[in-house]
């Protein structure tokens, strides 16, 4: 049985192309939606996947240069040793890196709202939970940036070639202390995560295979005068190493063709491939079928995920309708639905926090398990207050004690100093007119469908679609635009608004 066979064309309608955007990227309005069906199941995917080579090359935040880290600190270390105010020169620097890394986050979030190639940014998404990296260690928003470049530029490339170019990565080489790595002193957890939770998973390495991997992996540096990968050949160890049946001078690329070619690599990247795009679990013949199709595409993610895209087991009834968006799908995706634009950096930086996402800040270096764990009694509750405050743009509750509690980065804690807060979570009300036409706004039946088919894409219960239509019915004969926006706010206080 071929698991992966093609979605047959007469299935190819509205529901399925609405799946298909909704997690390729991250929504679509239902114009955008009627586009990709009249285009078809295979163009579609062809649109999505095959993006011109130089979709990756995105112009940077202004700010984004590389910095004499090393001049920096002496500066500070010269100024206390002279008894003068150094404080104020280290508070300014903090200050800038809080002011950095809230920009970097407006500027992802506006990439992955307005992207040409959105699939590039929702695989960005996928490899920054995969080999994450939280700038609350890195404290530097140049060496996030960095990474989300490089990460962008590989996004749909050879996944050997990214895990290398990730091993030279100063965020990640810092967060995982892989810059402390030396011959006389090795350090593994850089080794000892690139086996468990970047390649293979556990169970399917030694403890000798971490420590023949520490080894490998010496000499790897970051040049503080230019915040960029070195290599001090010097301080790499070049004595015969035993790491998988392999024995030789091996050094920290030839560590990671190993771990590429063992199958347990394979089937670790199709389940993780697999969950994020499709269902929470995965069943051992999918992940096997997809582990196949990834080795014989040599690690090359683009005609792997062509053919994840158009197989009839995307399209299943497990899979449509049942996946809890993310913070992020969730914050975009009901942007792009309503038509209006992104709040601003400290309203979308305070609701990642809330909702259990922040970008360039996840939990360990596991990422985020995602899933059910989206979803919570207080999660849940500013899902609908966030979704007021966009329709609205009513004043949402403040933040709740554990989210106050969770360790802040330099970011949060840059926010909580603007005295301008307040002006800045100002918001109009949306313009309802947009996708609400006047001749239906006193025909609630027809209303509702229409709307429902914009919030839903799926089919309503009858007791779903009367909650809406006797809303509208108790407000007779009131149809104005406030009323609209209740309703709207109505159908996104529902559980089935936060499943694509």
């Amino acid at each position: 049985m071929n698991m992966l066979a093609q979605l047959p064309a007469s299935l190819w309608n509205d529901e399925t192309a609405a799946h298909l955007l909704n997690r390729a990227r991250f929504g679509a309005t239902p114009a955008e939606i009627e586009s990709a069906r009249k285009k078809g199941l295979v163009a579609m995917v062809r649109e999505l996947v095959d993006v011109r080579a130089d979709a990756g090359n995105v112009p940077p935040p202004a700010w984004a240069k590389p910095r004499n880290i090393r001049a920096a600190r002496m500066a500070i270390k010269a100024a206390k040793e002279r008894g003068e105010n150094f404080r104020e020169t280290a508070r300014q620097f903090r200050v800038m890196e809080g002011d950095e890394i809230l920009d970097l986050r407006r500027w992802w979030l506006e990439r992955m709202m307005n992207s040409p190639a959105p699939l590039l940014e929702k695989m960005t998404l996928f490899w920054h939970g995969h080999f994450a990296t939280s700038v609350q260690k890195v404290k530097d928003g140049y060496w996030m940036w960095l990474q989300n470049d490089t990460l962008r530029r590989n996004a749909l490339g050879n996944f050997a070639t990214l895990v290398k170019a990730i091993s030279r990565d100063p965020a990640m080489m810092i967060y995982l202390d892989l810059q402390q790595n030396r011959e006389a002193h090795p350090n593994e957890n850089w080794a000892r995560e690139l086996m468990e939770l970047f390649t293979v998973g556990i169970g399917n390495y030694s403890e000798d295979d971490i420590r023949a991997a520490a080894r490998a992996f010496t000499g790897y540096r970051i040049d503080m005068t230019t915040q960029q990968f070195r290599f001090a050949r010097m301080e790499q160890d070049l004595g015969t190493k035993k790491f998988m049946g392999h024995t030789g001078p091996l050094n920290g690329d030839n560590v990671i063709d190993i771990l590429v070619r063992q199958p347990a690599c394979s089937r670790f990247i199709s389940r993780k491939l697999w969950r994020f795009f499709v269902e929470d679990e995965p069943s051992q013949e999918i992940v096997d079928a997809i582990a196949s199709r990834i080795r014989a595409h040599n690690f090359e993610m683009r005609p792997a995920l062509r053919e994840i895209f158009s197989s009839a087991e995307f399209y299943s009834d497990r899979a449509m309708g049942t996946q809890i968006k993310s913070p992020l799908q969730y914050i975009v995706q009901t942007s792009k639905l309503l038509e209006t634009q992104l709040p601003s950096p400290i309203v979308v930086q305070n609701a990642m926090r809330q909702m259990g996402q922040i970008l360039f800040a996840p939990p360990n270096v596991k990422g985020w398990d995602g899933g059910k764990d989206w979803i919570t009694t207080s999660t849940l509750l500013f899902r609908y207050n966030f979704a007021n405050y966009l329709i609205s743009g009513d004043a949402m509750l403040p933040a709740g004690q554990a989210a106050r509690a969770k360790p802040q980065d330099a970011g949060f804690r840059r926010s909580v100093q603007r005295r301008q807060f307040a002006e800045q979570i100002k918001r109009d009300p949306i313009d309802v007119s947009k996708f609400v036409p006047d001749p239906l706004r006193d025909k609630p039946h027809q209303l509702v469908e229409l709307l429902s088919g914009r919030f839903f894409r799926t089919r309503l219960a009858e007791k779903e679609t009367n909650t809406f239509v006797q809303f509208l019915e108790s407000r007779k004969p009131d149809t104005s635009d406030a009323t609209m926006r209740e309703l709207v706010h109505l159908m996104m206080s529902t559980p089935k608004f936060q499943l694509a």
